[in-house]
């Protein structure tokens, strides 16, 4: 994915920030709202980006939460747009 739609990383970054802890893939997606091969793609380049971690748990299940640098993007650019565009829906 070269040019990702920013407001769905925005979604992605707030739905984990207010998680505030991992979560599964399943979960992240639907909240997202977008299919799963394009948020398999997003998932993917946020993994690239370190802005998320994928680790598995005692159960064998795959979770991802994000890292600290995807905490700091969250508060840098998700924020920002709360801030800037009131009343905008993330």
């Amino acid at each position: 994915m070269e040019k990702p739609d920013l407001y769905v990383v925005a979604r992605f970054l707030d739905i984990m920030y207010s998680n505030g802890s991992s979560m599964k893939k399943t979960n992240i997606q639907m909240l997202v709202g977008v299919n799963y091969p394009r948020f398999m793609e997003y998932l993917e380049w946020l993994i690239k980006h370190e802005l998320v971690a994928s680790s598995v748990d005692e159960d064998g299940i795959e979770r991802i939460k994000l890292t600290p640098k995807g905490i700091e993007s969250y508060h840098r650019f998700v924020d920002w747009i709360k801030e800037t565009l009131d009343r905008v829906k993330i």
